[in-house]
């Protein structure tokens, strides 16, 4: 690993792929990706939430991260995997309308649209194929990678390489309990996530 990382210091980074997931300590992403060092440029926050461009409050960190990888690095691939079990969204279906916004609070917003998109009777809800979401949690988990999705192709580095066929954008799902990824199939309406086991998403 010492010879992998020297030659890491001295050509400099070239990850292939931009992965956007949850704080969530039980998230191994070289587990998950099957990745080593300089593979992946990783944004990491709590509930993988991608704040829409010009947001107001100054969420930036995520966006800044976002643009560098696609305009500066030249990643060719985007994912956003959210997770089973996320506390992130179990405190967004537990959220009161009113009272003190802590930072926690605050950034929780940037979730609230996929809250909305689940309680849309006129959508189809995204689900995992072969089964259905376990409970209330999982299917805000699994609505929220989809919803996140689309935060990020309103980015303007983003909607530019995708409109110029330069870049590729991913939903997975990770179940904790099972340690099995799932990646999202979407046609038309229909949001799938099916089993793809542990992945390679660098190569």
């Amino acid at each position: 690993m010492r010879g992998e990382l020297a030659r890491l210091a001295r050509e400099g980074q070239r990850p292939s792929q931009l992965f956007l997931t949850c704080a969530d300590s039980r998230l191994v992403t070289s587990m998950i990706t099957s990745s080593g060092p300089g593979d992946l440029f990783v944004v990491r926050n709590v509930g993988n939430l991608v704040p829409p461009p010009g947001h107001e409050s100054g969420d930036d960190s995520v966006a800044a991260a976002i643009e560098y990888a696609v305009d500066v690095l030249g990643v060719r691939s985007v994912t956003v995997c959210g997770h089973s079990g996320c506390g992130a969204m179990q405190a967004l279906l537990n959220s009161e309308p009113t009272g003190a916004r802590t930072p926690l609070q605050r950034w929780l917003r940037h979730g609230l649209p996929s809250l909305e998109r689940m309680a849309d009777g006129g959508r189809r809800w995204a689900r995992l194929a072969g089964r259905a979401p376990a409970d209330a949690v999982e299917q805000l988990c699994l609505t929220n990678v989809v919803q996140q999705l689309e935060h990020l192709r309103a980015h303007p580095s983003v909607a530019r390489a995708v409109r110029e066929g330069e870049l590729e954008l991913h939903g997975m799902y990770f179940h904790v309990g099972e340690a099995q990824a799932y990646l999202l199939a979407e046609t038309g309406e229909e949001h799938v996530f099916d089993h793809v086991g542990v992945t390679d998403l660098s190569a």
